[in-house]
């Protein structure tokens, strides 16, 4: 968005206010200046030079938790999160808070592979003291190598067809056991697949940063790399990542992706979890916020949960409501992200379900997280892990 077409979006707002219905920092705030309202107000005063820039406005930007709720109600049609976007690459000098994150993320994610083993020693130094201390969320073990380096491609003797995974930066480095969970799905049913090794990151948690250039140069990388890859789809078990590439990566890099869908409409599309079946369970659902107001994906996970035989289905109350994680938001805003999670795990526990399951990582950190700070006993699950248990169930 060029500066003309910024100041045009912002001079479109008529204060209704529809946007703050979903808004969860708003909702758990009640202050205006928390709201998509009265943030895309302050971008509008900061613009027209009515409004200086100082921190406390560069605080209020980033506070946004970018979850796309506000998008689909404003009634004008504005883009609000990229209004937030925008704002943000203005302000990032300012917002204090961010700024060993943002020069971290700026030196470190085109070479993510060169500094993991450090970050692995840092973790097993300064992790547990600062996570005691309250001054950080919490983050599970860093995995012993990344997802994307202890495999290449993998030839199927059926071979019905060739996938490629997009990992992501949290199945690489946190989750590797949820990318190996889609490996065995799809070499189960046939399909030769292909793990990138120059895959490098979305570039949202740059962008959510402030870094415009940066993120865009990631994009570019990726869009090269997984366009040679001659494969009927790129499959993502992130929906931030594929939120990203969808919508972002034509004006960042003037391309996207090419056939890149999220695991739950691969799942569904490609009838790969019908007639499964596991031990009795019962489990309930929690929706990712870009995978349900982005990308509009609510009733596949639910078809997919369902058609599973012995798991028995229990919606919870608002579940497609926020559970505070939001990557960066976590760790800048810590108790309204707790406060916001709190009610998710309040809403999860009022159910009957021994395990709630979500197609994102970020909510599984999220949610294990406060499910050990309030003891719930509750496991909490990726919906690969479910149909991966199911198939293999089915397999032997």
């Amino acid at each position: 968005m060029n500066d003309i077409d910024y100041s045009r979006e912002l001079s479109r707002c008529v204060r209704c206010g529809a946007c703050k219905a979903l808004c969860p920092t708003y909702l758990t705030t009640l202050n205006e200046t928390m709201g998509a309202r009265g943030r895309v107000a302050m971008l509008g005063e900061l613009e027209g030079s009515r409004l200086a820039p100082t921190e406390r406005l560069a605080d209020r930007i980033f506070s946004c938790m970018l979850c796309g709720a506000c998008k689909n109600l404003c009634p004008a049609g504005i883009n609000i999160p990229e209004l937030i976007y925008n704002g943000r690459d203005r302000l990032k000098s300012l917002f204090s808070k961010g700024r060993l994150i943002r020069t971290a993320l700026k030196y470190s994610s085109t070479r993510m592979d060169a500094v993991f083993p450090a970050l692995r020693i840092m973790r097993k130094m300064f992790y547990g003291p600062l996570f005691n201390a309250g001054l950080l969320p919490y983050i599970p073990e860093l995995a012993p190598e990344p997802f994307k380096n202890s495999v290449s491609v993998y030839k199927n003797i059926k071979r019905i067809g060739r996938m490629a995974v997009f990992a992501g930066c949290s199945v690489n480095y946190l989750y590797p056991d949820l990318g190996k969970a889609l490996l065995r799905i799809l070499i189960s049913k046939g399909y030769e697949v292909v793990v990138f090794k120059g895959e490098v990151c979305c570039g949202a948690p740059l962008r959510a940063a402030g870094l415009e250039e940066e993120a865009a140069a990631l994009a570019k990388k990726n869009v090269e790399h997984f366009n040679r890859v001659r494969a009927e789809a790129v499959i993502s078990m992130c929906p931030t990542c594929t939120m990203f590439i969808r919508e972002q990566y034509p004006s960042l890099a003037g391309d996207t992706i090419t056939s890149f869908m999220d695991v739950n409409e691969f799942l569904v599309k490609y009838d790969i979890a019908s007639g499964l079946e596991l031990s009795p369970a019962v489990v309930t659902y929690h929706d990712p916020c870009h995978l349900h107001y982005s990308l509009g994906i609510k009733n596949e996970p639910r078809h997919i949960l369902k058609g599973i035989k012995g798991v028995e289905f229990t919606e919870m109350q608002d579940a497609d409501e926020c559970c505070g994680f939001a990557g960066l938001f976590s760790l800048h805003f810590k108790n309204i992200s707790r406060e916001i999670g709190r009610k998710k795990i309040d809403n999860i526990s009022r159910t009957a379900a021994d395990t709630v399951v979500t197609s994102c990582p970020g909510c599984i950190m999220q949610l294990e997280g406060l499910k050990k700070e309030v003891g719930l006993n509750i496991d909490v699950r990726h919906i690969v892990e479910i149909v991966d248990e199911a198939v293999n169930a089915e397999v032997k």
